[in-house]
């Protein structure tokens, strides 16, 4: 037995000049438009949901990490010298 796969669709228009650079970017990827689009959409929607995803944390390691980035900054000296320094490939 054969799963079935249901899909949906999606109703899209576009400007000529935008049909035109998808469907010359699909091409170069070697993807119909359709593919093209479905994979930039995924991807676009994997980083937009990724970027809001709330990460809960221990009320007490909270307040910790809290404390260390309200603390005032501690001077490396290792940073400043380094920071310092004259590079040779940059005049």
């Amino acid at each position: 037995m054969t799963a079935s796969k249901t899909t949906r669709t999606f109703n899209l228009r576009f400007d000529a000049e935008t049909h035109e650079l998808v469907h010359q970017a699909a091409e170069i990827c070697g993807q119909s438009a359709t593919v093209f689009i479905t994979e930039a959409a995924v991807y676009s929607a994997q980083v937009e949901l990724l970027d809001q995803r709330f990460v809960g944390v221990d009320p007490t390691v909270f307040d910790d990490v809290l404390a260390q980035i309200d603390a005032p900054a501690e001077v490396n000296a290792e940073l400043v010298r380094l920071f310092r320094q004259q590079l040779e490939w940059i005049e």
